[in-house]
């Protein structure tokens, strides 16, 4: 049969070219559109690397000297760091809440900011950027976050190790990176200040994670806060809170915004309003961009997809269709119903095969030039995936689109070579 395939393409060379023609072009308009659309949504798909459904975030304020429950005796930083503490102490013990965390600043996972910070591995002198995130020591910081432990310390024990000056800790896909080990024992960061060699020590390791969702794995280091910066205040305190395992989040925020009006409040610092933190994801998603060019990328994908749907698949129906007569002549000489399809199927398959690895291979000489679709990093990534490797990129979207319009043209040859294998020969010939 396959034999019968390739002359029947060759008889039909100049009326199959057509459609040859027309699969090349949507083959490369596919990887045109398809692309950024596959290389976010893998992005979208790695894991979050800490548990963000059960967070949620209270952000809080200072009275203005002339507001209601104003506190004159309260205005010095003593009190507003007591004040801040007593705050993080209630949500503590609030029901159903597991860890609360004190969250100063803008630079946290998902947050808004973002802050960089060069460093340089001993026994290198290359400098290596990464970003930070500030941290208060002994305040269930990892914990309430939920990151998955790195090798050596727990959770708990990153949260309560006696920080000194410079110390550092690492992700796990940083370390791999700048160090290529994934036990933090012994790695030093070094620079030198005032002729002086200055030495920062690694002390442990979190898992890997992200840190905006919608970026892949990054280099980031987390920088212990010895002290409270009271420049952060009013606007940049917060109070980073875990449910327990089970907890409905909104559920829990219904019952407990009401309360938070009502009690949380210390000094001159009250708790202003409560968001769980995917609507921190997705609120930032939203400002940045991220997300509504990606929704109009995907629009734009499935909007594509009907189209080639329609089209495509209905030139290969009405192509078929108009072969009545030659499943006529198959048919009085003995071919089955099942023989017929698959012949047809076969044709199919040699042309849109051919098709997509020549569309693919006139496409591969612009990525050449011009590159694939990376998605959103920010900077240089720290793990592997196939969509930093040119070769597997290129074969796995091209088998990806390969597969779309194989689908396609199947669906557009096979119901209506169904229908017309299922006539008599003598109805099938009666107009020839």
């Amino acid at each position: 049969m396959f034999r019968l395939i390739l002359k029947t393409l060759w008889f039909r060379r100049l009326r199959y070219g057509w459609l040859m023609a027309e699969l090349i072009i949507v083959c490369i308009v596919s990887w045109v559109i398809f692309d950024p659309v596959l290389v976010v949504t893998h992005d979208r798909m790695i894991p979050l690397g800490y548990d963000a459904d059960r967070l949620c975030l209270v952000s809080l304020n200072v009275f203005r000297p002339n507001a209601p429950g104003f506190d004159r005796q309260a205005t010095d930083s003593a009190s507003l760091v007591r004040a801040y503490d007593n705050l993080v102490q209630r949500v503590r013990n609030y029901p159903e809440v597991k860890h609360a965390t004190p969250i100063l600043g803008w630079l946290y996972p998902n947050s808004q900011g973002q802050g960089i910070t060069t460093r340089m591995p001993v026994g290198d002198t290359i400098p290596c950027r990464m970003r930070y995130i500030e941290f208060l020591p002994h305040t269930q910081f990892f914990e309430t976050y939920g990151f998955r432990p790195g090798k050596g310390m727990t959770l708990e024990e990153l949260s309560d190790y006696p920080y000194k000056e410079g110390d550092l800790v690492l992700s796990e896909n940083t370390l791999e990176t700048f160090f290529h080990t994934d036990n933090p024992q012994g790695c030093r960061f070094w620079q030198i200040s005032s002729k002086d060699t200055l030495y920062t020590n690694v002390v442990g390791t979190t898992g890997t994670f992200r840190m905006y969702s919608d970026w892949q794995p990054i280099p980031v280091t987390f920088v212990p806060m010895n002290s409270i910066d009271l420049s952060y205040f009013p606007n940049d305190v917060k109070i980073l809170v875990r449910l327990e395992e089970g907890v409905s989040m909104d559920r829990f925020l219904h019952r407990f915004h009401p309360w938070m009006v009502r009690e949380l409040r210390a000094g001159n610092l009250y708790a202003q309003k409560v968001e769980s933190y995917q609507q921190l994801i997705t609120k930032r998603e939203y400002n940045t961009g991220t997300m509504t060019l990606y929704q109009r990328n995907v629009a734009m994908a499935v909007f594509f997809l009907i189209n080639l749907c329609l089209g495509v698949s209905g030139t290969f129906w009405v192509q078929t269709r108009n072969r009545r007569e030659e499943v006529g002549v198959m048919l009085s000489y003995g071919a089955t119903r099942r023989d017929i399809v698959r012949f047809l199927l076969g044709e199919g398959i040699m042309l849109t095969t051919a098709s997509t690895l020549i569309g693919c291979l006139f496409y591969l000489q612009y990525a050449i030039s011009e590159g694939l679709a990376q998605g959103q990093t920010g900077m240089e990534t720290t793990d592997s995936y196939w969509v930093h490797n040119f070769g597997q990129h290129f074969f796995i979207v091209s088998f990806i689109i390969y597969l779309i319009l194989l689908v396609v043209v199947l669906v557009g040859i096979y119901i209506p070579a169904r229908k017309i294998s299922a006539i008599s020969p003598t109805e099938a010939l009666r107009d020839e």
